[in-house]
């Protein structure tokens, strides 16, 4: 490699938003560290594109959900970062063929919020159950249940009730001006990263952790991994000896769900929809989307497909995504709104090698794998990313509250090492 640190105290495999947390905190308390990264950029999960759209898409994590509680949205007021604010609302839906009247679209939006109650309430009881077997009764609720894969990764009968009952929500969905991802790069622009440098193998048999990657070999004390459930899961990751069984099964109970993004770009004229506007568009049977509009206050719109029907799409091949979303905007908003398109883009994150999905999901009964994979290994393998977060998982937030504590737990670790062995008295 040619890195000035061959050796640190610590390496930080991944360098999205938990990797680069973590590396500050250890960076402050003093620690050498050396974090690698598999792609070109940093941000991993959480990236703003600067160059495909006339204003900034964020492909993967964009809202500072649960503002009033999260972290970085504390951050981003303290440094005089806009915020945009708007609740996106259903303004628009088809259901089947169904142009839905204003009552039905608000009758609609009323059941959407008591299946949101419904399955957290479910899910504070025993015995776990699916998301789907929470589902109140209700004339809406074959097409608002497809909003369950869009949120947590996973679609209704495979993802858990108290998962979601788990989740520390608070009011607050808010964008950050110039993308989610690019505020999060410069909260950590002084955190050096090794780019296009995969990890092949991390061997953690010895004192000290071996770790072979496309440019090397580097040891270190301790690492701190934060890939995927997915890349893990895919087995893209050697490591000796295997992880532990329990950890291998806390793998398989948290697969990495799948959210693609459609981003279109409106030509100004078009005034149709505006910030904060919604449509769902919702054909046969698990064919669903929904089109937000006006990201940042602009004429970007964002499309979301989810779940088996986004990986379906993702199989279909490129384009497919985009074209169904703008099957969508033609039957919510009529044929003209297509001439006011000037490009489209779309994210296809399950295919990506270097990530094999968006963000995890607990299967039913498994919501306890989230604190099994936080568990260190030895004090010297250490686990951090959405997904080892028991009540912010799935969240940016989440991944950058997870960095912070497996640096605390890493730093604590290396002070009962330091701490000589008691003498026995004379």
């Amino acid at each position: 490699m040619k890195s000035g640190v061959q050796n640190p105290d610590v390496i930080v495999v991944g360098a999205g938003t938990a990797g680069l947390s973590a590396a500050q905190s250890l960076r402050a308390a003093g620690l050498e560290t050396l974090v690698v990264e598999a792609a070109g950029h940093a941000g991993g999960r959480c990236f703003t594109d600067t160059s495909t759209f006339s204003v900034p898409f964020d492909r993967g994590g964009s809202w500072l959900h649960s503002a009033a509680i999260n972290p970085l949205a504390r951050l981003a007021e303290a440094q005089g970062v806009p915020l945009h604010k708007a609740d996106w609302n259903s303004t628009r839906v088809q259901v089947k063929g169904h142009d839905l009247t204003a009552q039905e679209v608000a009758d609609y939006g009323a059941y959407g919020d008591a299946m949101w109650e419904a399955i957290n309430r479910r899910g504070g009881q025993e015995p776990d159950v699916s998301s789907y077997a929470a589902l109140p009764d209700g004339k809406w609720a074959d097409t608002a249940s497809r909003w369950i894969a869009q949120m947590v990764g996973g679609d209704a009968d495979v993802t858990s009730a108290r998962d979601s009952y788990n989740y520390a929500n608070a009011q607050g969905d808010w964008l950050v001006a110039g993308g989610l991802g690019a505020f999060v790069q410069r909260l950590h622009r002084d955190v050096p990263v090794e780019l296009n440098c995969p990890v092949e193998k991390i061997d953690y048999s010895g004192p000290r952790v071996r770790v072979t990657t496309t440019r090397g070999v580097i040891e270190a004390k301790h690492l701190i991994l934060t890939v995927s459930t997915g890349v893990l899961a895919a087995e893209r990751i050697v490591f000796v000896p295997p992880l532990p069984s329990a950890k291998q099964t806390a793998v398989g109970g948290l697969p990495n769900g799948l959210l693609n993004k459609i981003g279109i770009e409106f030509d100004p004229a078009w005034q149709e929809a505006t910030e904060g506007d919604a449509a769902d568009y919702h054909v046969g049977d698990a064919e669903f989307c929904t089109l937000h509009f006006g990201f940042f206050g602009t004429s970007l719109a964002v499309g979301f497909v989810a779940g088996r029907f986004a990986a379906a799409l993702e199989e279909e091949g490129a384009g497919a995504a985009t074209d169904f979303c703008l099957q969508g905007l033609r039957a919510t908003y009529g044929s003209d709104a297509l001439k006011y398109v000037r490009r489209t883009d779309e994210t296809a994150w399950q295919t990506n090698d270097l990530t094999v999905g968006s963000y995890s999901f607990a299967r039913p009964g498994q919501t306890d794998a989230r604190r099994v994979l936080a568990e260190p290994i030895a004090d010297r393998l250490f686990f951090a990313g959405e997904a080892t977060m028991t009540d912010t998982y799935s969240t940016v937030h989440g991944a950058y509250l997870s960095g912070q504590r497996s640096a605390e737990q890493v730093i604590a670790a290396m002070q009962k090492q330091a701490i000589p062995a008691t003498q026995p008295e004379t």
